[in-house]
């Protein structure tokens, strides 16, 4: 099992959750928190995470001039050895790296994460199939010390990235917008997870919910809210996250809301940054090892 670093990854099997925005709120959150925090994008090659923290351009142009050689696809394919080796362990993850202005680390999603995905299925042997992230992590990205905190933003749907986001993480954090749908997604999540642990052996744990996404005008966002708290009870995160506007603006301007100067912030993208605060302290406290 791995060390002292931190990790979770943010999953639900499904879009528009807000995995990518709560991927990098989580993440600045644990950073204002005194935090060193890498997040590493295993989402798709579209580069959401890459373009809310302001370092999308800088890693196109990297792949146009080819200059992006090895990438995240390449810890999980079968090169990797061979390049740690030849410029050695730490090049090789500096190499993966992108410094955000919000003080975040970020290992970039990759084009070459599609045809990944396919190398992965034809393995046979699951163990080696879905254990490559985890090795990475466990041999060449905790030996630095550098990071306190890892966190995976995944795909929104199952696949072999996936698996190996979840082998490597072991806890799961998944935010969830207010609807039935989602209520009955959540329990599924669980019934996955429950399936992981028993089939494969593996202790991947849901450790938070977030409420996402949520309408304080509506009565039908408390109502299932208050389901929520119900069915999953201590899985919920202490605070919802309001939705804002402001979130959506300041992630197309590459930011989060703690890069906003308070005389800045609209009500509503106070409210949220400081849920996401209080949540980001919370998942760390849920992350303490003797809960792994």
């Amino acid at each position: 099992m791995f060390g002292d670093t931190r990790r979770a990854a943010v999953f639900i099997d499904k879009g528009g959750t807000g995995k990518t925005t709560s991927a990098a709120h989580l993440g600045a959150g644990l950073n204002e928190l005194g935090h060193d925090v890498l997040l590493v994008d295993l989402a798709g090659k579209q580069g959401d995470l890459a373009d809310a923290l302001g370092v999308y351009e800088d890693i196109q142009e990297d792949i146009a001039n080819e200059d992006d050689f090895p990438n995240i696809a390449t810890t999980m394919g079968n090169r990797w050895s061979d390049v740690a080796e030849m410029v050695g362990a730490e090049e090789a993850v500096e190499r993966l790296v992108y410094e955000t202005s919000s003080g975040i680390d970020l290992i970039p999603a990759h084009p070459d994460l599609d045809g990944l995905d396919a190398d992965l299925g034809n393995i046979d042997d699951v163990e080696d199939r879905y254990n490559r992230l985890r090795l990475f992590l466990d041999d060449y990205v905790e030996p630095l010390e550098r990071w306190d905190v890892i966190l995976l933003d995944m795909p929104g749907l199952s696949n072999n990235i996936t698996y190996n986001g979840l082998w490597a993480a072991q806890n799961v954090v998944s935010p969830v917008s207010m609807g039935s749908f989602e209520l009955k997604q959540a329990r599924s999540l669980e019934d996955d997870l429950q399936t992981i642990r028993s089939s494969y052996g593996q202790d991947v744990q849901l450790r938070m919910i977030i409420p996402n996404l949520y309408d304080r005008r509506t009565n039908l966002h408390s109502d299932i809210l208050a389901r929520f708290d119900e069915e999953f009870a201590t899985l919920m995160a202490p605070e919802y996250i309001v939705d804002s506007q402001q979130i959506r603006t300041v992630t197309e301007d590459g930011q989060t809301l703690f890069d906003v100067p308070d005389d800045e912030l609209l009500s509503t993208g106070k409210d949220a940054r400081d849920a996401f605060s209080t949540n980001a302290e919370e998942l760390h406290n849920r992350l303490q090892p003797d809960t792994q």
